[in-house]
């Protein structure tokens, strides 16, 4: 039974999680499985050289950063179903030891026009660096059950 219902969220709700780090190895790892380019996978290619060694996959970087957020709200949460990200943006490449802050805040919430039963949510998620700078962004929609009658 889901404890959040889209009457529960607002816009400019917030989380910000613990910044993760990758290690070379993880990340070559996850590369070779889901993203085997040169410049995630082979250290000492031209590629990774043009980075100053291996960068992670820009998948990997979003999945660390949405992942948190699933676990911490969206698993207890009645949702539906997500229509798509609008937008989905690798500003700044990831290094090993880097620290990454995952980031969630919703940008707009909305009763569904033609469906009573549920309302959508507009996210923005991003991945911050140590300096602050957003090396990861996306915005997204989910659609979110409307709590039940009479609870």
């Amino acid at each position: 039974m889901p404890d959040r219902y889209f009457e529960d969220f607002e816009t400019g709700q917030t989380w910000t999680y613990p910044a993760w780090v990758l290690e070379e190895e993880s990340l070559i790892e996850f590369a070779k499985r889901h993203d085997p380019q040169p410049m995630h996978t082979e250290p000492d290619s031209e590629a990774a050289e043009a980075y100053g060694g291996v960068i992670a996959s820009g998948w990997q970087t979003a999945l660390d950063c949405i992942t948190p957020f699933l676990e911490d709200v969206m698993k207890n949460t009645a949702g539906l179903a997500s229509p798509g990200f609008e937008t989905f943006q690798w500003l700044q490449p990831v290094r090993a030891g880097e620290p990454i802050t995952p980031r969630t805040e919703i940008l707009d919430t909305r009763p569904s026009k033609s469906k009573p039963d549920r309302g959508i949510i507009k996210l923005e998620f991003s991945g911050s660096n140590a300096d602050g700078e957003i090396v990861w962004r996306a915005v997204g929609s989910f659609f979110i059950g409307t709590r039940p009658a009479g609870s």
